[in-house]
This record gives structure tokens, C-alpha cells and sequence, in this order.
């Protein structure tokens, strides 16, 4: 995991870490996974309190990595390049494969984190997809209306999951499935990692470019509900375009009175429509991104307010699984939403 700047939370994350289980509930055996922790240009002592953290849990194989990134280089992206790459140089000089995780300095994993991320593995992932919560006591206090909004986004996105899955359905990301594949919570075998060329250097959306990189090369993605880890509601984060900025993005619109326009769900079910049919037509074929994800922010003319798309949605998914996959997919588009503009 990068860090940087996380001297108050490092130590739940290490302990969270040390507490790990296998599957019948047994204390993982000593080195049966090591924790890299990379400090990147940290100002306020997270390299002691990482080492009063190592010295609490002796049995965990914990190694500090302190490095000053240039500015050109000091983002996310590279730090957490940095991390992945000296993980997978690790596996590579023990000359065995293995499973890399990455998490954030902010969060919490449980006790299966580290055995539940394995077992999709094990059925046959080559990346696994997290799902990823907000600290319990953070999220209470943040303000009604921005919890409201957290909880229809969540709605919204299983819904269209459901409906992706009904006409693209996928053999080893079957529904139910999130669409989580953050660094929070992610992990992707050192094999699949090589393959896909390592981390791509973005400065942002970083995980993002992993899992496409690795879907671009055949990779197996999995988002399961099992695998999942808890980090904090903070509306000031330390990396761009991640959780931190769509909670601060979301307080805005509450404090202005505005609600969130998405894809509408009729524009969503075209768009996955042709997913499916493309999918059937070139099965061996990574589908194009314009499939795949709703376009981000959408255009006017297909764009409507998440509480209707999300009821929409629900009410698509229930009129397609009465039906076969090939009626499915010969059913005509859902004509577009007719909009009624202010004067």
C-alpha cells in the first residue's frame, strides 16, 4: 500500500492486517504473506508510527519503504506503480507466483481479506475487485442529504450491474457483483500483473487502468461481495479523482439544493444492449470501453435524476429476467426519455 501523510491511521490498518484468518477461521501461518508499506514524501512521522505498529505485531513481516517522489511523480498512480512493481520483483526473486493485494493507509480490511481475495482467485479470477464501505462511525457523521446521495449511487450501480449482467452475462463475474475495482480493495495475480504490462502510469484513476490493462490482455475480473474492506468518509483525500472527491463532490450538490443526474436508464439499456450483442459476436474480443461504462458526466439528452434511473432500472431488470438471453437481445431499443426543459 502507498502512504503518505497517514501517521494517525497507519496503525488500524497494520493491526486489521496482523488479525488476518484462512477460511475455517485459523490464524494465517507466519509468512504466508508480507505487508509492503510504501511512505512517500510523509511530513509527519508515519515511518515511527509504522515501526510502533511493526513492534506491536511481531509476527506480521512488515517492510517500510521510504522514498521523496519529484513533483512531476508525486501522485498516487506512481506511488502505488512503485508498491505493486517491488511486490511483484518479490515473487519474481522467491521464483514463485503469488496473489498481490493493495489497500489504502485510510482503511481497514477484515479478518478473511487476505483468504477471501484467494478463494475467487482459486474459482479462477485473475484480478479481484473489492467491495469497499465507509467507515461506520466517519459515515454517521457525515450530513444527511450527502449519506442519501451515497446510498442511491450504490442503489443506481448494483442496478445497472443486474441489468449489464442480464444482457452481457460473464461466466466468472456473474450477478450479484458490484462495480468496485479500487485500490482500496483490489488484488490481481503477479502472472495477470506481468502480463498486463504492470501499473500504468497515470497520476489518478490508476486502479481504474489496471483493470482495464488487464482485461485488454484476457485478464479475468471479478467484483465480489466477499472480498471487501472499510475506509474512511474524509472529504479531503490525498489522491485525485478518488472516494475522498466524490463525497466532497456530493456535499456541494447537497449544500446547493442539486441532485445528481446520471445515464438515463433508458440510454443505459441501449448502451448495454449492444454490450451483449457485441459480446456475442466477438466473444474473444474486449468489448470497447463506450460499452462497458456510462459515460461520466453524461450528456443532457440521455441524462435523468439517479432516483428515476435507479427506479427505471429495477423495473428493467424484472421485465428482462422473464426472458431468455435471445429475446433479450432482440428486443428493440427503449426509445429515449422525452425531456422537458425549463424555460
Amino acid at each position: 500500500m502507498p502512504a503518505r501523510d497517514e501517521a494517525e491511521r497507519l496503525p488500524q490498518l497494520v493491526a486489521s492486517l496482523a488479525a488476518q484468518r484462512d477460511g475455517a477461521g485459523r490464524p494465517l501461518a507466519p509468512g504466508a504473506f508480507e505487508v509492503v508499506v510504501l511512505l512517500n514524501n510523509c511530513r509527519d512521522g508515519s515511518r515511527e508510527a509504522l515501526e510502533r505498529a511493526g513492534r506491536a505485531h511481531p509476527g506480521l513481516r512488515l517492510h517500510a519503504v521510504e522514498v521523496e517522489l519529484a513533483p512531476p511523480e508525486a501522485h498516487v498512480g506512481r506511488a502505488r506503480q512503485f508498491v505493486l512493481d517491488a511486490a511483484c520483483a518479490r515473487f519474481a526473486a522467491l521464483g514463485r507466483g503469488g496473489l498481490i493485494l493493495t489497500t489504502d493507509a485510510d482503511t481497514r480490511v477484515p479478518p478473511d481479506w487476505v483468504a477471501s481475495a484467494q478463494a475467487e482467485v482459486d474459482a479462477g479470477a485473475d484480478l479481484v475487485g473489492g467491495r469497499v464501505t465507509l467507515d461506520p462511525a466517519e459515515r454517521a457523521a457525515l450530513p444527511p442529504a450527502v449519506r442519501r446521495m451515497f446510498l442511491l449511487d450504490i442503489g443506481y450501480r448494483r442496478a445497472l450491474e443486474e441489468v449489464c449482467a442480464l444482457y452481457a452475462p460473464c461466466a466468472w463475474d456473474p450477478f450479484p457483483r458490484h462495480h468496485q475495482h479500487f485500490g482500496a480493495c483490489l488484488a490481481v495475480t503477479a502472472a495477470a500483473y506481468r502480463r498486463a504490462g504492470g501499473l500504468p502510469p497515470v497520476p489518478a484513476s490508476e486502479d481504474v487502468a489496471l483493470v482495464r490493462a488487464v482485461e485488454a490482455v484476457g485478464g479475468r475480473v471479478r467484483h465480489s461481495y466477499r472480498f471487501r474492506a472499510a475506509t474512511s468518509a474524509r472529504v479531503v483525500g490525498r489522491a485525485s479523482g478518488g472516494l475522498a472527491d466524490a463525497l466532497g463532490w456530493w456535499t456541494g450538490q447537497a449544500e446547493a439544493g442539486a441532485g445528481v443526474r446520471v445515464e438515463s436508464a433508458a440510454a443505459a439499456e441501449r448502451r448495454l444492449a449492444c454490450l451483449g450483442r457485441f459480446v456475442r459476436e466477438h466473444p474473444s474480443r474486449p468489448a470497447p470501453p463506450e460499452l462497458t461504462h456510462p459515460p461520466e458526466p453524461p450528456p443532457d439528452e440521455d441524462a435523468d435524476a439517479i432516483e428515476r434511473v435507479l427506479r427505471d432500472l429495477r423495473v428493467a431488470a424484472a421485465r428482462l429476467r422473464a426472458l431468455s438471453l435471445d429475446n433479450r437481445l432482440a428486443l428493440p431499443a427503449p426509445p429515449p426519455r422525452t425531456l422537458t426543459l425549463a424555460a
